[in-house]
């Protein structure tokens, strides 16, 4: 499964998505939907990832 969670997370940052695996957080700019991406999807549901919301 760590293949699984490890190719995820490498399409997520070729795409520009910040994602911090220690506190298992994806930091998405605010305003976008984030279940758009199905790779956010699975490493929620999959993985018990969260999404944070960034403002700037």
């Amino acid at each position: 499964m760590a293949s699984v969670r490890d190719n995820l997370l490498y399409r997520l940052r070729k795409k520009g998505v910040v994602v911090i695996t220690k506190a298992r957080t994806v930091d998405i700019p605010h305003g976008s939907d984030p279940w758009e991406r199905i790779e956010v999807v699975r490493l929620c549901k999959e993985f018990g990832f969260a999404v944070q919301f960034i403002l700037s």
